[in-house]
């Protein structure tokens, strides 16, 4: 969605009409996630808990040769499960009403905007605790990088070509296909010294780069604060060769985003307050790859 800048809706008390509100708070948050665009949602309609199956065999994608008079091997395909519970967030926001009496307002706007986006940075960074915690490899930085000329180079606490392809090698040995890397805009500024992106500059459009970040060796670059300072993430979504069902995890979701207004007689003000029930979940550690040691500052 794209940021919606048109008025508030408002009735003759001077509070905020809900309808509008929540349409509003809704269309600022939502543009404001990266992280949690490669979880696929899982609506909980009843219960707790969520639990997910997930392929614990081999990844193996060929047949072996079957001698003449041997037994026909089966395929059996061992599942473990993933639970997760969803908990609840929650911010308020306090409106006087002289404020909504007297001031302009996309200066209510602003405290509406403040509420949308401190909830959107919470849904991402618990995205991305849970992608760093279930990382299964990892490896340190080492900023090396081939040149045009066939000459390496290393910018140190850089993230290397050399570091990229090391960790998409990883996850493909696991039959999975990677697709993204996750940037600090710190270690996102790193990126830009890689030769692809400074022939850009001279050359014009390379094969392996396209857009501001856009793609580098094919996977697509999602820059954002809550990614941790000094880390960079390689990982897959859940493409695989085998055709093993390996999703990279679930967004689970018990209550969409809420929000509600309470009128405070008391102190003359009305509260808006926003909530939600969620959980991330990582299913396939083995999907996600991370360089360490990269520059923090």
């Amino acid at each position: 969605m794209a940021f919606v800048r048109d008025a508030l809706s408002w009735v003759d008390t001077g509070a905020v009409q809900y309808p509008a509100l929540h349409k509003k708070i809704v269309e600022l948050t939502m543009p404001a996630l990266v992280v949690k665009k490669l979880f696929p949602e899982f609506p909980l309609v009843a219960g707790k808990t969520a639990t997910f199956v997930k392929q614990s065999g081999s990844r193996a994608a060929a047949i072996l040769e079957i001698s003449e008079g041997a037994e026909i091997s089966m395929d059996f395909t061992p599942y473990t499960t993933v639970t997760v519970t969803p908990y609840k967030k929650g911010l308020r926001e306090r409106i006087s009403r002289e404020n909504i009496e007297d001031l302009y307002i996309p200066v209510i706007e602003d405290q509406l905007r403040r509420l949308a986006r401190r909830m959107a940075y919470t849904i991402d960074k618990d995205c991305m605790t849970v992608i760093d915690s279930a990382a299964a490899s990892s490896s340190a930085g080492t900023g090396v990088s081939l040149g045009a000329t066939g000459t390496e180079f290393t910018i140190s606490g850089g993230l290397g070509t050399k570091d990229i392809l090391k960790a998409k090698a990883k996850i493909e040995s696991y039959n999975f296909i990677p697709d993204s890397i996750l940037l600090n805009p710190v270690n996102a500024r790193d990126v830009l010294y890689l030769p692809q992106f400074s022939l850009h500059l001279q050359y014009g459009e390379p094969v392996i780069q396209t857009g501001m970040l856009g793609t580098i060796y094919g996977l697509s670059t999602y820059v954002s604060t809550v990614v941790p300072v000094g880390t960079a993430y390689i990982l897959s979504t859940g493409a695989n060769l085998s055709a093993a069902y390996a999703p990279l995890g679930f967004f689970v979701i018990k209550r969409p985003l809420m929000t509600d207004l309470e009128i405070k007689k008391e102190f003359d003000c009305v509260d808006v307050t926003l909530t939600t029930r969620y959980a991330p979940v990582i299913t396939c550690g083995e999907a996600i790859f991370k360089v360490t040691g990269l520059a923090a500052s």
